[in-house]
């Protein structure tokens, strides 16, 4: 090997022994035969293909193409049914997706069977742990109901994470891309390999930043990963650690449609709104082949956040006066202004997250069982602090402390689930789940704001029944059928609607979610040809959706509705048209309405209020087209890759009375990508790959999410007293990234 290639490796493995654990290099064994157990984790987690049931997944090869720095919402809108959008427009920072129009808080997200889910909230933040494809093996999406998974029940579906295996063979890779916006990545990781023939170990740091396509609206995130994995007899001992801390300039509010068709970078917030949260995710995992036929799955995770700051300006034109802290008898003197004037908040947040699962495989010819208890304990403090105000009253220092509330969520449930090969085509699939989960609520009385009021302790009690058939018609030809009945509980926020309780709140307050289920799917999986049609009914009783309204944190206002439905129709196509091209296609046709809900309404004055029942309208934002079209090329020796795709998205209602002036239009866009990978004779060892992303060739100007603006009024004529707020996604924008393997 040339001199130069070797100084090469030799900077490169000595930056690893540096970074990794002293016993990671000792004397390496090329032997696999108990690393292999590994794949036991991700087997367990993930279907196969003969479970009755609609999901996607995404492989490590795929997500090596699609992933470019853009986080997990960007990449998973390439599968059936799914929209993704984000608060700056680029995708890097604060992004979510809606899977059958169902947002994010009702799909169940784990990474290696931990719920990333905020028990209180259900919502989940891909920003706090940016970068994390960089380290992952696989994505399965399920729609629907789908199995019994950890954490809250899944009604628009689940996306079940499973991290990188490691690596026999030791390695560094750094990845360093820069784009639109001043969008920039860097990301570094290595591997130990197989050490003294037992241990095995990688570490990953991250930065991603980006100023966003909106004004105000950048977004920094430094992230790590970190796993170490010791070899046993008949198992592994793995212990895993990632997560991140993320910085934001918010930018969750949207801008009316002159705004957006004039200047869509525009936004609202322009005081220093900021925020910054720290997410930390530990997990210890045992695997234990327990006999030829027994696997036994056990784990136990911490996960620890905090929130320094949430900067928020509320304006003197609001209306709060002190006596909303309870202060106006504190001010002495001849003093009457009562007006608070501008004061720049800080929300904060500081939580803790226990659980532990098990979980138990048998495999027998004829049949599979598979069985697991899993529970939780999350304890949240949220508090607010004033920074400054224009009049705050001299004897109060600052910062000062306003409110502070601890949320209690406890989760316990058990599950049993079976697949039977009643014959060499035809297997039947059920799946029972029980769920106890509770929640709590206490509040700190201040002097300066007493409590408004008192929450009720909830306590919930959950059967969730499934059952499937799946019938192998000939080879690589199936059709499957599946139907369940879900429930759900309401989120801390479905009950406030703040982060404090505005009053006293009982549990019936807000009823839980059921859902029933059916999915009738054909799947042809023939060589490089792959199709599936799924045919699918969401039927709901007490569906929790959002009124179109936001609250001061960016979360939807909701409440009950009685029956609603969702339903439609999905494929998914890949066909190759020569051995070098080949076609791809994701579509959605859906129906998506409410038999029938009240709304109240204001007078345009306020003196009265107007109840209003809507029969048989759509749901907000769940557009009833969504298609992926594509072509795809791949060299013969795999050394280039070309796509080009355009991708269609309906028109959205903003809220569920069917009003077209509360609508975002429909819109279409198309992305392309093109891959290059090389190797440089002096480092013969080595994986180069240059990679470009281009999203937006035709500089759209599109909104993927909308909410609405205004007041809750309406007139005489019918005319309501809200309008259209568009989240614009960002116009013509590129991402190159250069990437090297050693």
């Amino acid at each position: 090997m040339p001199a130069k290639g070797k100084s090469m490796k030799k900077i490169v493995y000595i930056s690893a022994t540096l970074l990794l654990p002293a016993f990671a290099f000792g004397q390496q064994d090329s032997s696999s035969k108990q690393v292999g157990l590994q794949e036991l984790i991700i087997r367990e987690i993930n279907p196969s293909l003969k479970r009755p049931l609609t999901f996607s997944s995404l492989e490590k090869k795929d997500l090596k193409q699609l992933y470019f720095g853009a986080d997990v919402p960007s990449v998973l809108q390439q599968l059936p049914s799914i929209n993704a959008y984000s608060d700056n427009g680029t995708g890097i920072g604060y992004s979510f997706f809606r899977m059958r129009g169902i947002d994010q808080t009702r799909i169940n997200t784990t990474v290696n069977g931990v719920p990333l889910n905020d028990p209180e909230n259900q919502g989940v933040f891909f920003a706090n742990f940016a970068d994390l494809l960089s380290g992952v093996e696989e994505i399965q999406v399920q729609r629907g109901l789908g199995t019994s998974t950890n954490g809250s029940s899944a009604f628009g579906g689940s996306v079940q994470i499973s991290l990188s295996a490691l690596e026999q063979k030791r390695s560094a890779e750094i990845q360093m891309g820069i784009g639109s916006f001043g969008s920039n990545r860097v990301t570094a990781s290595i591997q130990s390999g197989l050490v003294n023939k037992k241990w095995l170990s990688q570490l990953r740091i991250g930065r991603i930043q980006t100023n966003g396509f909106r004004n105000n609206a950048s977004a920094e995130v430094i992230s790590y990963q970190a796993s170490v994995l010791r070899l046993l007899k008949n198992g592994t001992i793995r212990f895993n650690a990632f997560g991140g801390a993320t910085q934001n300039q918010l930018s969750y509010l949207g801008i009316d449609k002159q705004t957006f068709n004039v200047n869509p970078k525009t936004n609202p917030f322009v005081n220093g709104e900021s925020d910054a949260f720290r997410q930390l995710i530990n997990q210890l995992q045992y695997t234990r082949r327990l006999g030829l036929n027994q696997t036994l799955n056990a784990s136990l995770y911490f996960v620890r956040g905090v929130a320094p700051k949430f900067q928020f300006l509320f304006p003197a034109s609001w209306g709060y006066t002190f006596d909303w802290f309870n202060m106006s008898p504190l001010i002495s003197g001849n003093d009457t202004n009562f007006i608070a004037g501008d004061m720049m908040t800080s929300y904060r947040l500081d939580q803790k997250f226990y659980g532990a699962f098990v979980t138990y495989t048998y495999l027998h010819k004829r049949f599979e069982i598979n069985s697991g208890l899993h529970a939780n304990y999350f304890i949240a403090d949220h508090f607010m602090e004033v920074l400054n105000g224009t009049n705050i009253p001299n004897n109060y220092s600052l910062p000062h402390e306003v409110y502070r509330n601890t949320g209690i969520k406890r989760d316990l449930s058990a599950f049993l689930k079976g697949n039977f090969n009643a014959t060499d085509k035809l297997s039947l699939f059920a799946d029972v789940q029980i769920r106890m989960t509770s929640f709590t609520y206490s509040e700190k009385e201040m002097a300066i704001r007493p409590s408004f009021g008192k929450v009720e302790d909830m306590q919930w009690v959950f059967f969730n029944p499934r059952v499937g058939i799946n019938y192998q018609l000939k080879q690589g030809q199936t059709l499957y059928g599946f139907t369940g009945i879900g429930y759900r509980e309401p989120t801390r926020f479905d009950y406030l609607q703040d982060d404090f309780a505005p009053g006293d709140i009982k549990q019936s307050a807000i009823k839980p979610e059921q859902l029933w289920n059916t999915e009738l799917g054909y799947r042809l999986n023939g060589g490089n040809c792959k199709l599936t049609v799924n045919l699918f009914m969401m039927e709901f009783q007490n569906q929790i959706v959002g009124t179109g309204a936001l609250n001061n944190f960016g979360y939807p206002v909701t409440g009950n509705i009685g029956r609603s439905w969702r339903r439609g129709i999905e494929t998914a196509l890949v066909l190759p048209i020569d051995k070098m091209f080949s076609v791809f296609a994701n579509t959605s046709f859906s129906l998506n309405g409410a038999k029938e809900f009240s709304q109240t309404f204001s007078s345009e004055d306020f003196s009265t209020s107007l109840q209003k029942t809507f029969k048989n309208t759509p749901l907000a934002l769940s557009p009833n087209q969504l298609h992926l079209l594509g072509i795809q090329f791949n060299s013969f020796d795999e050394t280039v890759h070309a796509t080009i795709n355009g991708r269609y998205v309906g028109k959205q209602f903003l809220d569920n009375t069917g009003n077209d002036l509360l609508s975002i239009p429909a819109f279409y866009t198309i992305d392309a990508r093109f891959a290059y990978q090389f190797s440089i004779k002096s480092l013969k060892d080595s994986e180069w790959q240059v990679k470009l992303q281009a999203n937006n060739l035709l500089n759209a100007n599109y909104a993927p999410f909308g909410s609405l603006g205004g007041f809750n009024t309406i007139n005489a004529e019918g005319q309501r007293g809200q309008f259209a707020l568009f989240m614009p996604a960002a116009g013509r924008n590129f991402f190159l990234t250069l990437s090297a393997k050693f």
